[in-house]
């Protein structure tokens, strides 16, 4: 095919009608299979809910993705309701089995981080409560997955500079337990457990030409030295990309933020991709708001397809119904930022993410 420079490429995109529903014939090509065509991966959060049952929903997850990430089952809250209960791994259990039955690879998310613990563990303070708690929690679900699980959100969200901390790092329980080397053990822990996974530092706000997110760039780069200089098992890093049309975003400083990455030797994937765009939204047409969110994804993400480190794309959710954004306030309920709208049909963000992986000329060595 005829390759388009980028910004020809993004305008035909953002400018693309919504489709129909389709049929099972008329399909197109899934985002997982186009993305594989350069060494890549395509993925979506799901629940074990999504991948209960034979439906429309399901079917959408299994056609588009090549990777499964749960939402929220494998979280340290989710598996523990209680500090020191009996972990439920059910519902994560289920979505295991049904990746296996569908042919999907499966990324963990998360081990350790600062949002959904079991109660009473915001309480923790001493090296005693982490190798009481946390190093068993960390241990047990590795272990328990390590045969199914390609890659581990090891940390997520370590970086926060309105914390205060001279290092940048998020004042959490496991900071308080073990300072900054809470990350380097975590990491050493999972890959005690498992030996085959690959292992992420996960964090977001970092695309952005805005002040307080060059300041946490810093903090991530800093932290990712000091990781890979200690010989540390972290092989990569996920940027959420929870993305926002009112930010500004210069194309250089990006740019220059994956280089650093590189040349730390790790590799780079999009984890959490979605778009802002409901509280900025007024006197714009449905129509007009999607291709503005799929404008807004495909700057960021045809940059990160020119790095050949990047190893895929997760998306947070796939369908507009039912993702997490429309439930953060009144102004976001009908927040449009995902690849499908309300009735599974296609929007021109999936439109623009088939035209990158297509088009991708920087293929990542499988």
């Amino acid at each position: 095919m005829l390759l388009l420079d980028r910004r020809s490429l993004l305008t035909a995109c953002a400018g693309l009608p919504l489709a129909g529903p389709l049929s099972a014939a008329a399909r197109p090509v899934g985002l997982g299979e186009l993305a594989a065509r350069s060494g890549r991966y395509f993925g979506s959060a799901v629940t074990h809910l999504d991948v209960a049952d034979a439906g429309d929903h399901v079917r959408l997850f299994d056609a588009e993705c090549s990777v499964w990430v749960p939402a929220w089952e494998m979280k340290w809250g989710a598996l523990v309701a209680k500090l020191g209960a009996a972990p439920d791994y059910r519902a994560t259990d289920a979505i295991v089995a049904a990746a296996a039955r569908r042919g999907k690879r499966l990324r963990g998310h998360t081990l350790v981080w600062h949002e959904h613990l079991p109660a009473g563990a915001e309480g923790l303070s001493s090296q005693a409560d982490w190798q009481r708690f946390v190093a068993p929690h960390i241990a047990a679900v590795t272990g328990r997955y390590r045969d199914a699980i390609f890659e581990w959100d090891v940390v997520n969200e370590a970086i926060e500079p309105y914390d205060g901390a001279a290092n940048l790092m998020r004042r959490t329980p496991f900071y308080a337990m073990l300072g900054l080397d809470y990350v380097a053990e975590a990491f050493r822990l999972a890959a005690d457990a498992a030996p085959a996974a690959r292992l992420y530092l996960n964090d977001d706000h970092l695309y952005y030409a805005e002040d307080w997110q060059e300041r946490r760039r810093t903090g991530v780069l800093r932290l990712l030295e000091r990781l890979v200089g200690a010989g540390v098992p972290v092989h990569g890093f996920g940027m959420q990309g929870h993305l926002d049309t009112r930010l500004r975003f210069d194309e250089g400083i990006f740019r220059r933020f994956l280089a650093r990455l590189e040349d730390l030797g790790l590799t780079i994937a999009i984890t959490e991709l979605d778009v802002t765009e409901a509280p900025d939204a007024g006197g714009r047409s449905v129509a007009a708001r999607r291709r503005r969110a799929a404008a807004e994804a495909g700057k960021i993400v045809s940059v990160a397809l020119d790095s050949p480190a990047l190893t895929g794309v997760v998306t947070w959710g796939l369908s507009d119904a039912d993702s997490w954004l429309r439930r953060r306030s009144p102004d976001m309920a009908d927040n449009q930022g995902l690849p499908f709208d309300d009735a599974y049909r296609p929007t021109p963000m999936r439109d623009t993410l088939a035209s990158l992986f297509a088009s991708s000329r920087t293929p990542h060595p499988t």
